[in-house]
């Protein structure tokens, strides 16, 4: 039998600091080509935040733009590569959060691969090396800028798309956490608790490895550190003056080396319940909601250093205001039978150090408030 022994890479050369998106357009010219598909949230545009993240490209290398929004599926993607396709596009610059940034890679791939993106759903589908993309995050949470995975929600399907492999990851990613500055509290909030599910799953991840767990801890800190005054500067303005930029830039950091870790970990039983696209609840609250739970479920097999780090989520959360609960958070009802249907056939599930029953991932969505019908049974 073939022993799995642990790997850690990191595919993107990542360019960081306030101020580094002046590197933009010197990283582009490492491509040898100047003929750029720009990928961004739509609301970037609205904000005013696109515009100045592209100020430092000549204008001449900008040959089409995609704007997306949340949760994007096959078609986002294909019209896209093929507007960027038809304007002469030979590399991919991606602005936003995980939505855009997945989309912006997956547009890096269909600019050298000639067939749908779902043909490529799967682990290293991928055949021809994708068009160089740059990652932008204007938010952080997914740390999608370095990771070689890109997720699509498709109508009609219980489970994400995912398209992964180690050709999948950006050439490079800029963090500058001025492009923070500007973000309302509910999505800075969300995408940073997605960004720490990232890192805690990463220590109670059976992939998990020595170098796995010295950057998640690291970033968890961080963002436990870091979240309170980042959330606070977002309600009275102080992130909007600059005030705050020291700490929003930490937290752009830590979400980045947060995704370094799960990257190589694997992700575990939060992801796992969190995969169902019939659930629209955002996903960053999402697994909000679902990590305190897991945490105190895979409490006894955890280390002391890791455990130590549990009760300072309760303490996060009673700071942010955060109850733990779909029945608290005021999206309406959470199918739980969907989500357990979507978490029991999850890879992340058995990559969890602690196993399940379909019995015990009842309990837990219960315990984060979904919804069942009265005569639900387990399978």
């Amino acid at each position: 039998m073939t022993t799995a022994y642990p790997r850690f890479a990191v595919r993107t050369e990542v360019v960081t600091g306030l101020g580094s998106l002046a590197r933009l357009d010197e990283l582009i010219a490492t491509f040898g080509h100047r003929e750029i598909a720009v990928v961004a949230d739509r609301a970037l545009d609205r904000a005013g935040v696109l515009a100045r993240v592209l100020d430092p490209v000549a204008a001449a290398t900008v040959v089409s733009r995609a704007l997306v929004d949340p949760n994007p599926d096959i078609e986002v993607v294909e019209q896209a590569a093929a507007r960027a396709r038809a304007a002469g596009a030979r590399c991919v610059l991606a602005i936003g959060g995980g939505s855009a940034l997945g989309v912006g890679k997956a547009v890096g791939i269909r600019l050298t691969n000639d067939q749908r993106i779902d043909a490529y759903e799967g682990r290293d589908k991928v055949g021809e090396e994708p068009a160089p993309t740059i990652a932008v995050p204007t938010t952080a949470g997914s740390g999608s800028e370095v990771s070689n995975a890109l997720v699509l929600h498709e109508s009609g399907r219980d489970n994400e798309i995912v398209v992964r492999g180690d050709l999948c990851a950006p050439r490079a990613a800029v963090l500058d956490a001025q492009v923070l500055r500007s973000l309302p509290r509910s999505p800075l909030v969300h995408s940073a608790l997605d960004a720490l599910s990232h890192a805690l799953e990463a220590l109670w991840a059976r992939g998990g490895s020595y170098f796995t767990a010295v950057t998640a801890i690291s970033a968890a800190h961080s963002i436990f550190a870091r979240l309170p005054v980042a959330a606070a500067g977002a309600d009275d303005g102080s992130n909007a003056a600059g005030a705050n930029d020291v700490d929003l830039q930490e937290l752009l950091e830590a979400s980045c080396a947060a995704n370094m870790a799960c990257g190589n970990s694997g992700l575990a039983l939060v992801h796992a319940l969190s995969s169902s696209p019939a659930v629209r609840v955002p996903h960053g609250l999402q697994n909000a909601v679902l990590l305190p739970h897991v945490a105190r479920f895979n409490a006894p097999l955890l280390g002391e250093e890791v455990l130590a780090l549990l009760p300072r989520i309760d303490a996060l959360y009673e700071d942010l205001g955060l109850v733990p609960s779909f029945h608290a958070i005021g999206h309406g009802p959470v199918d739980g039978a969907r989500m357990l249907d979507a978490g029991a056939r999850n890879p992340f599930r058995f990559n969890n150090v602690r196993a399940t029953t379909d019995d015990d991932l009842v309990t837990l969505l219960r315990q984060a408030g979904a919804t069942f019908p009265p005569d639900e049974e387990t399978r």
